[in-house]
Parts: structure tokens; C-alpha cells; sequence
């Protein structure tokens, strides 16, 4: 409630209103016997008023753990989930991450997936003879048991992260499956449910444009959502995919973007912009329910 106080006599004392010394502790110290105490903020009676926001407060490296907890767990219940149905054999069959061509990441910014995925990277080889020979270069992994609070073992494992995301095997897997899909991304930001649709096209353009042969196989994709969930699934590539991206244009359109000042973008942010930027032309819009 003080905070609250201080912030209106803040703004009365913007607006040209005298505000003299003590206000604040007279208001609050007066606020029992007032009328004032039943109404809006004040009627609950707490010491502590909790003000609602219609917007995300961001904490990033929060959210980057989210995002890399829920991908490992998904992707974990994927191989589980593969191994039941007889869609997978792990002790016959080349490991998930190597049969899938690509890998189409929801990217909340443009290198999310390089930089979230080194554990599902690890996870898929540790049982093999290529992840012992990554184990020389950069040691085993960190054991919380080795560790007196989880904080530390945390701080540890994003080092280790980093290790295994320097190496030369690691870089190597995101360029040949992931670095296709960041193109597109990086030039436009975050599309939130539609990014990973955005890193498909991407991948297709790329390898269009590169005459890659990836027809008929098989890639993984992975979307997730602020609330910590996440979806593995694959997909397979059809022998018509050629024809379909030839038609996007998507890097060739990108460059025809116009460049927007700052006013522009807050009153299009804010829906205050009453006409449009460029000039309509081949859209559509609903202008009535019935």
C-alpha cells in the first residue's frame, strides 16, 4: 500500500499538485478510519496490494531453462514412446538424432535451438563410442551428488552446455540439421506459435535453393510454449517438396520488407495506427459477423 501511495502522489506531484513532507505516512496511518479503506485497492484489507498485468514479465535465463527442461523431458518420452511401438530399436537402430535429416525447433530468437539443445545431444550418445571420444576433449559430465546445493550443480552443468556446444562434432550436427532452419528466423524475431512453422520453410527453402536431396526422409520437429510444455514429433519429407517451396519465395520476399521508425512500430504495438503502412494488396479481412 505504501507503494502504492508513493506512486500517486508521485504522479499528483508531476501533474503540479503541493505535496507536502509525511503525506504518504499520514494518508496510511489515516486509511483505517476512511471510507476510502472499502473501496478499489484498499478493501481487501492486506498490507501488500498484488496489481494484475495483462503482459509477460520476461526473466530469461528462467525461461531458457523452462524451454531446455521441457525439450530433454519431451524428447525423453519421444525415444520411450518410439521404443514401444517398434517404431525404434536402440540396440539395433542409428540413434533418433542421426536419422532425422533435420530438426525444426521452435526458436523463440534465431539460435534458441543450438544453444537449448547440447543435452538432448548428449542424452542420444552417451551410450556411444562418439560421445567417449567427446568425453576426452571436455570430461564427463558434472554429478549433483558432487555438488552441496543444486544452485552450483546448475552453474556447473550450463558450463558443461557450453563445453559440449563448443565442440567440433556438436557444431557439425547443427549444421548439417538445425543451421537451415535458423535462416529465416533470424531476420524476422520471434513468431511465437508460428515460429517453428517459419524454421520449416526456412529448412525447405535452404535446401531448395541448394537442390539438397531430402526427399522421403524423415525429420524431427519440437514445438513449445511459454507454459513449459513441449512436443516432439517427426515428420516425413515428400517426394512433391520441391514442387511446394518453389513457390514460397520466402528469402526473395523477406528482402522487400520496409524499414518502420520507432513511433510507426509503438502505434502499430499499441493497435493506435489507424491506416496501414504499405498500401493493401491481395489480402483479406473480416470486417462482419452476422
Amino acid at each position: 500500500i505504501q507503494s502504492v501511495i508513493d506512486h500517486v502522489l508521485q504522479l499528483a506531484a508531476e501533474a503540479g499538485a503541493t505535496i507536502r513532507d509525511g503525506m504518504a505516512e499520514a494518508m496510511i496511518k489515516h486509511l483505517p478510519e476512511s471510507t476510502v479503506r472499502r473501496l478499489g485497492i484498499f478493501a481487501h484489507g492486506e498490507e501488500n496490494v498484488k496489481v494484475h498485468r495483462d503482459e509477460p514479465v520476461f526473466d530469461g535465463q528462467f525461461s531458457n531453462r523452462c524451454y531446455r527442461e521441457a525439450v530433454k523431458q519431451a524428447f525423453t518420452h519421444f525415444s520411450e514412446k518410439a521404443i514401444n511401438q517398434g517404431r525404434f530399436d536402440p540396440t539395433m537402430d542409428e540413434i533418433l538424432t542421426e536419422q532425422w535429416a533435420r530438426i525444426i525447433m521452435h526458436l523463440p530468437y534465431a539460435f534458441q535451438a543450438k544453444r537449448m539443445f547440447p543435452d538432448v545431444f548428449r542424452h542420444d550418445r552417451q551410450h556411444l563410442k562418439e560421445w567417449e571420444a567427446i568425453e576426452e576433449e571436455i570430461g564427463p559430465a558434472p554429478l549433483e551428488s558432487d555438488f552441496e546445493n543444486e544452485a552450483d550443480w546448475d552453474k556447473s552443468m550450463d558450463s558443461y552446455r557450453r563445453a559440449i556446444s563448443k565442440t567440433e562434432s556438436f557444431k557439425q550436427f547443427v549444421e548439417d540439421r538445425i543451421e537451415k532452419g535458423q535462416r529465416a528466423s533470424s531476420l524476422i524475431g520471434n513468431q511465437y506459435t508460428g515460429s517453428i512453422f517459419l524454421a520449416l520453410m526456412s529448412t525447405f527453402e535452404a535446401d531448395y535453393e541448394e537442390n539438397a536431396k531430402i526427399g522421403e526422409s524423415v525429420f524431427g520437429l519440437c514445438g513449445y510454449g511459454s507454459g513449459a510444455k513441449a512436443k516432439v514429433f517427426e515428420a516425413e519429407v515428400q517426394p512433391t517438396w520441391r514442387q511446394i517451396a518453389s513457390r514460397w519465395n520466402l528469402f526473395e520476399r523477406l528482402e522487400g520488407r520496409i524499414a518502420i521508425d520507432k513511433l510507426t512500430y509503438e502505434a502499430l504495438h499499441k493497435g493506435l495506427a489507424t491506416e496501414s503502412v504499405v498500401t493493401p494488396k491481395g489480402e483479406f479481412a473480416l470486417v462482419d459477423v452476422g
